[in-house]
């Protein structure tokens, strides 16, 4: 069911600028970027106004006095958030599009099970995607147990009831603006953000190749980590209201307050299913990630005194702050900029304030995903046909192929700017985390930070790429030159019969695939 309506949300965009290329504006401003452009000097991102609560938790300001630490690759995040959990004597707030129920994912489930049974009080809740996880069995019944612990996982509903909480009269295509904020914060006070999911091939457990990704997180301690906190119990409290204001027979909560009030004898039924689940996964339940995550963590620095902004973009409530902030980090930029995003399929507007940067001197370098490394290749398809514009301007643009080294997807979102700057977080540079999915980032004002991810980017992940060149980028910009597809093709998938239309279904592909 979720599929089909992912499917109905995707044929309509409304009025046509949601997906469009060329001349695609940002959403929710008519056009007009609510960006003051600067050349340097004080931080020039303002965002539009609105109201002042909502402003408050999506774009607070920026936070002097933080702690912060980069968590290069799956390794060290891994072991960041197993100590968060371990350590936190308050609250626990876990976010993530997906969460798997693999070796990593049951070992962070695990230890927040056992830290809520040695600290009742400890309130630890987590929230994830409803459709990102429905079709994962294994998943559901973690949420399960999670939530029969004490732990409150909204996103997963008992008896596959997800569904209800998407009915809106509206916003008809709220089904498809999916929660992609990815964040791990301990008592309102430390946090680990950035591009992970909860999943082995995050962490780099997996043993295969393909499954040992690039991503990148950092642990921030201080302010800032009071506004990640802050944004994830707005979220909460999204998720309880929609079911709140909900009919008793249309809120899921009813059906799990009916649950709770079971008979004994259904928990032996119960306990038998989870029984056998637990046997089928022994090799994933009280696994030795010593022996399963082999790698060894990226050393990196502890940058005290750091100044930070967390910023939070939600489509469903006409928010583009982080796109803008994009746009004027770039416009602003006077020595470099280095952007790493997994998704890379700029609008138009952001092609323009690259294009912008190059042309007045700014070293501007872009590393994405080839279709050989891209987990969804499609999305690879679409925004290769945007490079020629961005090498003509003196742009280079990367594609990963880290399958030389034996690695896979790169995963991170990531953007340097003059080594000074640096975003981290969920967002990528495409047209679904624009206009359909909630993102966040933080903003670190801090050269020290700054310079060492741009060290390591250009040392360690420039090698794992290839330099797109004008001839390939003529190619893939001119659809008719490409030779006839290898399967069966109809019109609309054909990009020698209508480049026009090719596109539109291609970013079609691109918003039903999360």
């Amino acid at each position: 069911m979720h599929l089909a309506l992912l499917l109905l949300v995707a044929c309509s965009d409304g009025d046509g600028s949601l997906l469009s290329g060329e001349g695609m504006p940002a959403v929710g401003t008519g056009g007009k970027l609510p960006i003051a452009i600067a050349t340097g000097g004080e931080a020039a991102f303002t965002p539009p106004a609105s109201d002042a609560a909502s402003m408050a938790l999506s774009t607070p300001p920026a936070r002097d006095g933080n702690r912060a630490r980069l968590l290069i690759n799956g390794e060290a995040s891994l072991i960041a958030r197993l100590d968060l959990i371990a350590q936190a004597e308050e609250s626990i707030s876990l976010q993530a599009l997906s969460v798997k129920a693999d070796s990593s994912g049951r070992a962070q489930a695990d230890a927040m099970i056992a830290r809520k049974q040695e600290k009742p009080a400890l309130d630890i809740r987590v929230i994830v995607d409803a459709y990102a996880n429905i079709q994962d069995v294994q998943a559901q019944l973690m949420y399960f147990e999670l939530q029969n612990a004490g732990i409150s996982v909204q996103g997963f509903e008992a008896f596959y009831l997800h569904w209800f909480n998407e009915l809106n009269a509206k916003d008809w295509l709220a089904g498809n603006k999916r929660f992609h904020e990815k964040y791990l914060v301990a008592d309102g006070t430390r946090a680990v953000i950035g591009g992970m999911n909860i999943g082995d091939e995050y962490f780099r457990c997996t043993g295969d190749p393909v499954l040992t990704w690039r991503d990148q997180d950092v642990l921030v301690e201080g302010p800032v980590a009071a506004d990640v906190s802050a944004a994830f119990v707005n979220n909460d409290d999204w998720f309880t209201g929609v079911k709140a204001n909900k009919p008793d027979v249309l809120n899921p909560d009813k059906y799990w307050e009916q649950w709770q009030k079971r008979h004994p004898a259904v928990d032996k039924v119960m306990d038998v299913a989870l029984d056998a689940q637990r046997e089928a996964d022994a090799t994933i339940r009280g696994v030795d990630l010593d022996k399963v995550c082999t790698g060894t963590p990226v050393p990196s620095a502890q940058h005290t005194d750091v100044r930070a902004r967390f910023v939070r973009a939600r489509p469903r409530a006409g928010e583009t702050h982080i796109h803008d902030l994009y746009l004027s980090e770039i416009q602003r930029a006077e020595r470099s900029v280095i952007i790493q995003n997994a998704y890379f399929v700029p609008t138009a507007d952001l092609q323009a304030a690259l294009v912008g940067a190059a042309k007045r001197g700014v070293e501007v370098t872009v590393i994405t995903n080839s279709k050989a490394t891209n987990d969804i290749p499609i999305i690879t398809t679409a925004g290769r046909a945007r490079y020629l514009g961005l090498i003509d301007a003196g742009v280079a643009v990367y594609e990963w192929h880290a399958e030389r080294m034996g690695e896979g997807t790169v995963h991170s979102k990531i953007a340097t700017f003059d080594d000074t700057t640096a975003i981290i977080g969920s967002h990528n540079l495409d047209p679904r985390s624009q206009g359909l999915n909630s993102e966040d980032v933080v903003l670190f004002e801090d050269a020290r930070l700054s310079a060492e991810l741009a060290t390591w980017v250009r040392a360690q992940d420039l090698p794992m790429a290839i330099r797109v060149s004008r001839d390939q980028a003529v190619e893939w910009a001119d659809p008719a030159s490409l030779p006839p597809p290898q399967e069966k093709a109809y019109p609309w998938t054909d990009p020698r019969f209508d480049p026009g239309a090719f596109e539109y279904w291609l970013l079609r592909q691109i918003e039903i695939n999360l």
